[in-house]
């Protein structure tokens, strides 16, 4: 039985994964597990149909989450990154594939002790597998195959949004994921080595193809910094690096809260209570009623990889421009994330991916038939070879 477990399915990105794969005929049943029930509920019924169900799921009860994954053939982690290991070991047990939607470096590299033990078991497990990380590694691999070395792979993320909602600051995705790529330190691969730089750094203004145009983009941690060196050491990687452009008015103010500390997890003392900085964040934005307004927003995703074939200096420029969904009244974002970890749990499930062991994207997914799959889906990747000094 093809059987996909997604957990936090009732999401802002769960929510897509669900949706696609109960458009897939190929799979016979999409379980929504969430720890808000009457959210998954609310989602089953949207769907309609009999192959969509809707359960409760505690992350923090190992032995329930077992029972949940036992019997099926693969399970989509679509919750925070932090919970990304103790699923990973739940899904070792249950005996199914297991993927996510990245780990921001330090995760992902405790997630990748875990390729034997995957191996042994004759199981994947798919690290990072939404939009970045995710689509950024296939589009990186596609560039690395015309290349005979490869020096450098650049990844860039920009975004407007043209909806205009009466919010303060309403986060596009997981607050607590932007404001760990605000405040914890990005890792770049620099010189043949992993180096840690200041939070919010490495500026650069991005010329984006329209609507974007152009953006600010800062070095933040991603976990394609950690896999994307290993998997082309072989080609004399020296240089990988990951920079987002959110939209200019939201990065400015989550800069502000950030640089007045509002973005930390060590509590602080105040009248002789211990707070949490971050939590007093998330409470007062949640204060604010989401925006009802249909999403029009748009996203660039850039991943240029530069290097050398037959003695020539290339640049391999990949790029895809996503817009908001009108069929399912979603954001870029939300569509981009969701759409490919689907796409490649129906792979999974339909032996299109037969690997084994705990891997990145570009070292297991196929390329074509992944990119073919996107643009079904209105998410088309554009490849360009330039010179080698063209510039971002």
């Amino acid at each position: 039985m093809k059987k996909i477990v997604v957990l936090g399915g009732a999401g802002a990105m769960g929510q897509i994964i669900v949706r696609d794969l109960a458009e897939s005929a190929d799979i016979d049943s999409v379980v929504i597990a969430d720890f808000n029930l009457a959210l998954a509920e609310k989602l089953k019924n949207e769907i309609g149909g009999v192959k969509v169900s809707a359960v409760f799921a505690d992350l923090t009860k190992h032995d329930q989450l077992v029972t949940l994954l036992t019997g099926a053939k693969v399970v989509i982690n679509s919750t925070p990154y932090y919970f990304n290991v103790n699923v990973m070991e739940a899904a070792l047990k249950a005996g199914c594939h297991y993927m996510d939607l990245g780990g921001l470096f330090h995760v992902t590299k405790k997630q990748l002790e875990l390729n034997e033990k995957y191996k042994h078991h004759n199981l994947l497990a798919v690290l990072g597998m939404g939009a970045a990380p995710g689509m950024t590694n296939v589009m990186a691999a596609e560039g690395a195959e015309e290349l005979e070395r490869v020096d450098s792979i650049d990844i860039y993320v920009g975004c407007v949004d043209f909806v205009q909602v009466d919010h303060p600051l309403a986060p596009p995705y997981a607050l607590d994921t932007i404001l760990d790529e605000y405040t914890k330190e990005p890792m770049v691969f620099e010189e043949g080595e992993y180096r840690a730089k200041p939070p919010m750094s490495g500026e650069v203004t991005v010329d984006f193809p329209s609507p974007v145009g152009k953006a600010k983009a800062i070095l933040t941690l991603h976990s394609e910094v950690l896999t994307l060196p290993l998997t082309y050491a072989n080609k004399g990687v020296k240089s990988v690096t990951f920079r987002l452009g959110l939209p200019t008015e939201f990065h400015e103010k989550l800069k502000l809260l950030v640089d007045l500390g509002l973005g930390d997890t060590e509590p602080v003392e105040i009248q002789g209570t211990q707070i949490v900085p971050r939590k007093v964040l998330a409470k007062m934005i949640e204060k604010f009623p989401a925006p009802a307004q249909t999403p029009d927003d748009c996203e660039v995703i850039r991943v240029d990889v530069k290097g050398a074939v037959k003695g020539v200096e290339k640049l391999v420029r990949l790029e895809s421009i996503i817009y908001a969904d009108k069929k399912w009244k979603v954001s870029c974002g939300a569509l981009d994330t969701g759409v490919p970890p689907s796409i490649v749990a129906q792979m999974i499930a339909n032996g299109a991916i037969t690997a084994h062991g705990v891997l990145a994207p570009e070292e297991c997914v196929p390329r074509k038939s992944f990119f073919d799959e996107l643009a079904k889906r209105n998410i088309v990747i554009n490849k360009n070879t330039l010179q080698a000094n063209a510039v971002c």
